[in-house]
């Protein structure tokens, strides 16, 4: 028994850490588009969905996010960003 830990430990000891190549390979899905509806489990849903996409897709910083998120809009949310948008870049 100690000399098959000892082989263990060997070998774990010489292995090399790929850890960070499996996450370049993974394909990370992107999250559900939301269109504005008013429903607050389906706005729980897609800000949980866009925290885990963040987190898999290493995001950190803030404006690539909003950038992102924006991304993923569509109708009347699309709308009402666009329009928000408009403003922020006149002020």
């Amino acid at each position: 028994m100690s000399i098959q830990i000892g082989l263990l430990q060997r070998a774990v000891s010489n292995a090399p850490i790929v850890a960070h190549d499996v996450g370049a390979r993974l394909r990370i899905p992107e999250p559900k588009a939301y269109g504005g509806a008013r429903d607050s489990k389906e706005v729980e849903n897609f800000l949980f969905d866009m925290e885990q996409y963040f987190l898999a897709a290493n995001v950190v910083d803030e404006a690539r996010k909003v950038s992102t998120a924006t991304m993923i809009l569509t109708g009347d949310a699309k709308l009402w960003w666009r329009t928000k948008y408009a403003e922020i870049q006149v002020n």
